[in-house]
């Protein structure tokens, strides 16, 4: 990856009907940049990673990969610069752990061989090589989320992918895969791919997001380092709730 910005939004907006969704959201992303994306129930964080992964068009604004606006991008092109792991994945057919996790590689031009060698090995570094022969919805919640992340994990291993965005992808994990994925997350940065990740622990966000983006609303209305964004001030505002901040963290009263 280079060190050009890797995308760009500008005012962007989205609206369903009358309602506006999301207002007038501009930031760009580099490589090798975690950002974290915060806010309370509602602020519009899965309809922006929605929006970053080219899946709903804005309704205003402008929004760019590499310089080179959404419309200039073949959708085949954009899907293997960009992976999303959404909160729900809900599978439709009986499909094994090894089968959705090879779909990860499907966008991607492989032999046959290459691909079962990087299923394998997502598998492995997922530890979900027990499961690989069961059906992803007989699983557990974790165990289907790990599946997905393996998935995605084919795919944004790949040479010409540049884009992890993540959607709340701790929310079903034990302590130990939630170390797991944010090792994951951090081997990522460093080989230069930008990772956009939802959660909801503020003080996840203090240790580890390089940046973080606030919404409320709809609207952006914060973006910076951690230290910045998130004082006890503006949380308690924004998520209504008393809180302080001391040596360990952001603490609700």
């Amino acid at each position: 990856m280079s060190h050009q910005t890797f995308m760009q939004l500008s005012g962007v907006g989205l609206n369903k009907g009358p309602a506006a969704i999301l207002s007038d959201i501009s930031f760009v992303l580099q490589p090798g940049e975690l950002v974290m994306l915060v806010g309370p129930n509602g602020a519009g964080k899965s309809t922006l990673l929605s929006i970053l992964a080219g899946l709903s068009p804005p309704s205003s604004g402008s929004l760019t990969i590499q310089g080179s606006a959404v419309d200039d991008w073949p959708r085949e092109q954009w899907a293997r610069h960009i992976t999303l792991v959404p909160q729900l994945s809900q599978m439709g057919f009986p499909l094994t752990v090894r089968e959705v996790v090879e779909l990860g590689g499907l966008a991607h031009s492989q032999s046959v061989v290459a691909l079962r060698d990087a299923t394998q090995k997502a598998i492995r570094d997922w530890d979900i090589e027990y499961l690989a022969e069961q059906e992803v919805r007989l699983l557990s919640g974790g165990e289907q989320q790990r599946t997905q992340l393996a998935r995605s994990w084919i795919q944004v291993h790949q040479p010409d992918s540049g884009l992890w965005l993540l959607d709340e992808p701790l929310s079903a994990l034990d302590l130990k895969h939630q170390r797991q994925c944010l090792q994951r997350v951090q081997q990522l940065k460093q080989e230069g791919k930008a990772v956009v990740m939802v959660v909801h622990d503020l003080n996840l966000a203090l240790r580890y997001a390089d940046r973080v983006l606030m919404l409320c609303c709809g609207e952006l209305i914060a973006d910076g380092d951690a230290a910045t964004v998130l004082t006890a001030e503006r949380v308690s505002d924004v998520f209504q709730v008393e809180t302080v901040l001391n040596e360990s963290g952001l603490n609700w009263l």
